[in-house]
């Protein structure tokens, strides 16, 4: 393998209204010798988002007030309302995409509980680590799953549906309150649920979308899966998240991860708990622009484009959960003629861990790209990822207007059902070359593929309006 370097620019992100810059030392990736493609810019941004106190001790204990006066008020209707509840067995995971979601994923997980009581920095998580955090008066005291990437666009999406974890009655509820907050000022007005248990333990589900919570009230009951609201941005928030929270029926604190240095629980309170750490991509995607929008609560430009010309800048960028020093990702283009015109390694040897982080690649379109369909492979944790981009072809960006637009399902035999694209008027499938295989005047919407050969596609649709989208589908 050749030995490149590029300039790597560090770029640590404290909060989502405010960054700063380091340039940092040089990125070595070892490139194929048999490449023709090769990048010509690699950055790498580790992201942080500003410390907050979701809620302080006096603001805890007014919601615990709070809960118990509606607690009694739910027992002076029906005495034996909490006795009747379905016994609490293990939870479930506490929120879910909403449907027809694609992607690779869309969240990952900031903070664990701090099992540390000492403040100003001295860290502990369940599994011994420091992915938590505290303040001069606060320990962070529960568990924060964060929309990513583009975290307010994924917000007005209503990407993260929060779910009940487990069954119970709703004993507290807020949902009217301002849902774009960028201020950790200490602020009480959370919109969320908070639902007591058989066992009398009780989650609380914090920093929901304004009036996305559930049309349910206060003393009525849930069943495990059912939907609880949005993940949003309210009360003491800088960035679209959910803040779930356990505690036992004395009002004790429980991390319901288990875990050798979580003193509050032996057993796990997960059905299936999650490894500590999910090395992931969530989004793989290409782009004109190397820029990440910021500014909060502006909802993101993803800057994303499928099909290139001569001349133009194609970035590739990654959204990773979970990258680890000593983490390989492996690049790999293949060209419409089948042959791999680029492949690369990239090792993260910063020797920090990052949850949430992006990195990009910059390629220099050129005539001597050949026309046609290109295939992007990541192999990164033990998992392929793929996605496509077009050189010289009718590929459109897949970023576009009608956002709850999906095809299924994806791998697909035999029927292609197309969801929530309006006045559709025709569909068109390309294969790998760009060359088209298949057109359907759409009087349903859906294509049968059946006769196809296994591989990767495109389909192509257009609508009255002359409109077009254009996404990626595997032929089994």
């Amino acid at each position: 393998m050749k030995t490149y370097y590029f300039l790597l620019f560090f770029i640590p992100i404290f909060s989502f209204s405010q960054q700063k810059f380091e340039e940092r030392e040089i990125l070595t990736q070892e490139i194929s010798p048999e490449s023709t493609i090769i990048p010509t810019e690699s950055v790498f941004t580790a992201v942080q988002f500003e410390k907050q106190e979701c809620i302080s001790a006096t603001q805890n204990l007014q919601m615990k007030y709070e809960n118990e006066q509606n607690r009694k008020l739910i027992l002076a209707k029906d005495p034996e309302s909490f006795k009747n509840l379905k016994k609490l067995t293990a939870f479930i995971n506490p929120f879910r995409p909403k449907t027809g979601f694609t992607d690779y994923g869309y969240h990952t997980l900031q903070n664990q509980v701090d099992h540390d009581s000492r403040p100003n920095g001295f860290l502990l998580d369940y599994n011994c680590g420091t992915r938590t955090y505290d303040l001069e008066f606060y320990n962070h005291m529960g568990t924060d799953y964060v929309l990513w990437p583009y975290p307010w666009k994924r917000m007005q999406e209503n990407m993260m549906e929060v779910i009940a974890a487990a069954p119970g009655i709703i004993i507290n509820k807020k949902t009217a309150f301002n849902d774009q907050n960028c201020l950790n000022n200490g602020n009480p007005q959370w919109n969320g649920i908070v639902i007591q248990h058989s066992d009398g333990s009780t989650a609380t589900y914090m920093h929901f979308k304004k009036n996305s919570a559930t049309s349910k009230e206060i003393g009525d009951t849930v069943v495990a899966g059912e939907f609880l609201g949005i993940a949003g941005s309210s009360g003491s928030s800088t960035i679209p998240h959910l803040h779930f929270e356990i505690q036992d029926a004395g009002g004790n604190l429980i991390d319901p991860y288990v875990g050798t240095c979580n003193a509050t629980t032996t057993t796990t309170w997960w059905q299936t708990q999650e490894n500590y750490y999910v090395p992931r991509i969530n989004r793989l995607s290409t782009h004109y622009s190397v820029t990440q929008d910021s500014a909060c609560p502006v909802v993101e430009n993803t800057y994303e484009k499928t099909n290139f010309n001569n001349g133009d800048l194609l970035v590739l960028k990654l959204f990773y959960r979970d990258i680890k020093p000593g983490d390989i990702t492996n690049i790999k283009i293949t060209s419409p003629n089948g042959v791999v015109s680029s492949n690369f390694n990239w090792t993260q040897d910063w020797g920090v861990f990052y949850p949430t982080a992006y990195a990009y690649w910059t390629f220099n379109v050129t005539s001597a790209w050949l026309t046609g369909i290109y295939h992007v492979d990541i192999t990164f944790g033990g998992a392929t990822y793929s996605t496509i981009f077009g050189v010289r072809t009718a590929l459109a960006t897949t970023d576009q207007a009608q956002n709850n637009f999906s095809i299924y399902p994806n791998p697909v035999k035999d029927v292609l059902y197309i969801k929530n694209f309006q006045d559709l008027k025709s569909m068109e499938i390309l294969d790998s070359s760009g060359r088209m295989v298949k057109k359907e005047n759409a009087k349903n919407s859906s294509i049968n593929v059946n006769n196809l050969p296994k591989g990767s596609y495109i389909l192509k649709l257009q609508n009255n309006k002359q409109e077009e989208k254009t996404v990626k589908f595997i032929k089994e």
